[in-house]
């Protein structure tokens, strides 16, 4: 029996099924392409000092990005889904409210890079690259306009008009340039970026067009920071264990620099692997909070879901720590002895990350925002704390390692309580089966990397063949449950079309 009746308008089902499958195969094609193809190169070209020097300012943006958004793409999603008149109302005072945060944001972004010793050039590059994450959440808020607007295809678009310009224009230039310089990068990001601001702010203008004047006053700016910043708080607090190791790397650290350019090589693996937990998220909420509030039972819905991203972690992990350099040699040419035993960190971050993804998502949907926060507030002071105590007496060649670990060691404290409290307000036996992927999964991923470490070459196809393997052992009766990953993609839209 179907987790949820069917609609009687199989057409709408039939649509949104269609939209959000581009949206994910694009998202899927695109975005890893760009940054395991193109970026990875752009870093090469440039080398560890100089992406180490650039990287921690990417990373201060993103940490800062709560004073762009504060919560209101979250929240207009919600009241838009809610009350579609909204795009001529709550939408456009949105926009009031994001035009006040943007000075906010980009003064405080400038003033904390000039206390952290920026100077010169890293503080005109920061400057630069606040105005990029600005233009980013822009778009982010037009999406959030177009998912809460059902124009799920519009949004598959939008959400990889950037990175597929990227995709083509930074990539001819490395192609024909013998060289490649860092302002290339910023400012084709800042070119994509507006255009992909413009294509989606044109499809809300016709939206908005077909939609008559909410009777109702438009809420105040206030009000939208009042309804949305419970998400804004979850948000900088998860940013702060992400985002502050390369900071407090590349400031405090001997030869700081190289090292962040070090860690960044393996980050950007565990950036591209996480755009599949997050789709999983995305998938998630809708059902889970579906579900409780019918009274349904979602165990057996999140411990399936759970068990596949343990297969498809677990089969990264494992197959990072037996091949580290060679697996970066898929994708950068230069320093992988360096680099290498730093990846097998971040990837098992990855996969302990990826389970957050489900007990996180459960919690939200369950209201349970004061506990996430407390939870997120915890790993970002265990990651703070961890990093100034590795970074006070780590040397030139091993901080990048203890920064790693120390990652991984947040993401088992955050997603470990954030599991057991999932579980202790929906008990059952069922979560052992989760426990069983992980035991049998780990176990039959250890004997294939150890078969082909002994029997195989260590090329990259064979590093790729090996990956292969390990997800393939998933399907060994016992140790995943793929009929629930079927069962989500083919029911996941009933909850939209019925809405």
């Amino acid at each position: 029996m179907p987790l949820f009746a069917l609609p009687s308008d199989f057409g709408i089902l039939k649509k949104f099924l269609t939209h959000l499958s581009s949206l994910m195969v694009l998202n899927l094609t695109i975005k890893p392409a760009y940054l395991l193809v193109v970026e990875a190169k752009i870093q090469d070209a440039l080398g560890p000092e100089a992406w180490g020097n650039f990287f921690p300012l990417l990373s201060l943006s993103f940490l800062l990005n709560i004073l762009l958004d504060a919560g209101l793409a979250n929240h207009t999603t919600r009241a838009i889904a809610q009350n579609p008149e909204g795009l001529n109302g709550h939408f456009q005072s949105g926009w009031q409210a994001k035009g006040m945060l943007f000075p906010i944001y980009l003064l405080a972004l400038l003033a904390t890079g000039y206390l952290l010793g920026y100077r010169g050039i890293s503080l005109q590059w920061l400057g630069w690259v606040g105005i990029n994450q600005a233009l980013l959440s822009a778009v982010l808020y037009v999406r959030a306009g177009l998912q809460g607007a059902g124009e799920h295809r519009a949004d598959a678009w939008v959400s990889i008009a950037d990175r597929a310009l990227l995709l083509v224009g930074l990539g001819a230039l490395l192609f024909a340039c013998d060289a490649f310089q860092l302002e290339w990068l910023l400012g084709g990001t800042t070119a994509a970026l507006t255009c992909s601001l413009l294509l989606g702010s044109l499809r809300i203008q016709k939206l908005r067009k077909a939609l008559p004047v909410p009777l109702t006053a438009s809420p105040k700016v206030w009000a939208h920071f009042k309804s949305s910043w419970p998400y804004a708080l979850l948000f900088l607090l998860m940013m702060t264990y992400h985002r502050v190791d390369a900071i407090m790397l590349e400031r405090m650290a001997p030869n700081g620099a190289v090292q962040a350019g070090w860690y960044a090589m393996g980050y950007r693996l565990f950036e591209a692997a996480n755009m599949i937990g997050f789709l999983f998220a995305t998938l998630l909420l809708p059902y889970f909070t579906r579900m409780l509030s019918a009274g349904e039972d979602i165990r057996p819905l999140a411990a399936g879901i759970s068990r596949f991203l343990l297969v498809g972690g677990g089969s990264v992990a494992w197959v990072a720590a037996f091949f580290a350099p060679t697996f970066l040699g898929l994708f950068y040419a230069s320093f992988l002895n360096e680099a290498a035993p730093i990846l097998p960190w971040l990837m098992a971050s990855f996969a302990v990350f990826a389970q957050g993804y489900v007990y996180s998502t459960l919690l939200t949907a369950r209201g349970d925002l004061k506990l996430l926060n407390r939870l997120a507030a915890l790993g970002a002071v265990a990651n703070v704390a961890g990093n100034a105590w590795w970074l006070s007496q780590a040397d030139g060649s091993n901080a990048a390692l203890g920064c790693a670990v120390v990652s991984a060691g947040t993401q088992v404290l955050v997603v470990g309580l954030q599991t057991a409290s999932a579980m202790r307000f929906h008990p059952g036996r069922i979560w052992w089966k989760v426990g069983q992927t992980a035991l049998l999964h780990s176990l039959a991923c250890a004997a294939i990397c150890g078969a082909f470490l002994r029997w195989a070459n260590t090329s990259g196809w064979s590093v790729v063949l090996c990956l292969l393997c390990c997800i393939a052992a998933g399907a060994v009766p016992g140790i995943a449950q793929t009929q629930t990953l079927r069962q989500l993609l083919s029911d996941k839209m009933n909850i939209f079309a019925d809405s």
